[in-house]
């Protein structure tokens, strides 16, 4: 009974915010437990492997080729399948750095898969201006999304569809202290469908971040969806060690808060959070990434 339960309760969840303005798909979901662990409020400070989910700017910091894996239970539902894999370049002269990301979140129960979203990401990041008092950078993203729906109770086959989706980011620093950043993500106003056409979800976000002292970063974001209230998000990162970093985070809209640290050993990147939800359960989230030439 406990069982059918958490499978009717996400069910629920999924319809809830896939009905109307189709929110929910391909939305709200993240690769960085870092970021996660920030509630999110990363648009300013950016900067590895991940950036592309934040702001494509953040990749011209890329100097080594990097590769990262991500895992996530997503309000700790079993049936809520989420994995992330992205491997970054970085590209001669100034001409930046590139990544290629991919997104599987689907909804599995006792094999059958009800619903499955793809995303493909190509993105670019490059400077317009670095020097040693300040930087400039700007990147975007060329997005495909692919949905698959599974079958109905008489078998047959509930359809697909795909889209493509265009995002532009910009990120500036003063003195390598402050930094600020904003990120819109599907300008082009994707949708799905032909005789009823589902808009993806945009949105706009801007924040700013500052490191008072080293090993220690505070960031604030302001996050605005399409048909939503304005979200803010914020975090501090610090680094006891030069190894290992513990991570704290809030938002509203709804009210979150999320806890996690990071170890960096070798060229290895470990990060792992946790964020609360006010109604459904924890999330909990794992990532690791490789930098080749990190030390």
């Amino acid at each position: 009974m406990r069982k059918t339960m958490k499978i009717l309760h996400g069910i629920l969840f999924i319809l809830i915010f896939t009905s109307q303005s189709f929110s929910g798909a391909f939305d709200e979901r993240y690769p960085s437990a870092r970021a996660t662990a920030l509630s999110n409020a990363y648009v300013a400070v950016a900067n590895d492997v991940w950036a592309s989910y934040y702001n494509p700017a953040g990749l011209a910091q890329i100097n080594n080729y990097a590769a990262g894996f991500t895992y996530q239970r997503l309000f700790n539902l079993s049936f809520f399948k989420n994995i992330f894999f992205s491997a970054a370049m970085p590209l001669p002269g100034s001409f930046g750095a590139l990544s290629v990301s991919f997104e599987n979140f689907g909804v599995e129960y006792e094999g059958e898969w009800m619903s499955s979203e793809y995303t493909a990401k190509l993105s670019h990041g490059f400077y317009l201006l670095n020097d040693i008092h300040s930087s400039l950078s700007i990147g975007y993203n060329l997005n495909y999304f692919y949905w698959k729906l599974g079958h109905s109770v008489d078998g047959l086959q509930l359809g697909s569809a795909g889209t493509f989706g265009f995002d532009v980011g910009i990120q500036a620093s003063i003195y390598h202290r402050t930094y600020l950043g904003v990120f819109v993500y599907n300008l082009n106003a994707p949708s799905f469908g032909k005789d009823l056409q589902r808009e993806l979800p945009q949105r706009i976000v801007a924040g700013a971040a500052y490191r008072p002292l080293s090993g220690l970063v505070t960031t604030l974001v302001m996050e605005k969806t399409v048909g939503s209230d304005i979200m803010v998000e914020g975090g501090f990162e610090y680094y006891p060690i030069d190894f290992f970093c513990l991570r704290l985070g809030a938002s509203t809209m709804p009210n979150r808060i999320s806890v996690g640290f990071g170890l960096n050993y070798a060229g290895f990147v470990i990060d792992y959070a946790f964020r609360n939800h006010p109604v459904l359960a924890e999330t909990h989230q794992f990532g690791i990434s490789y930098n080749f030439g990190g030390k």
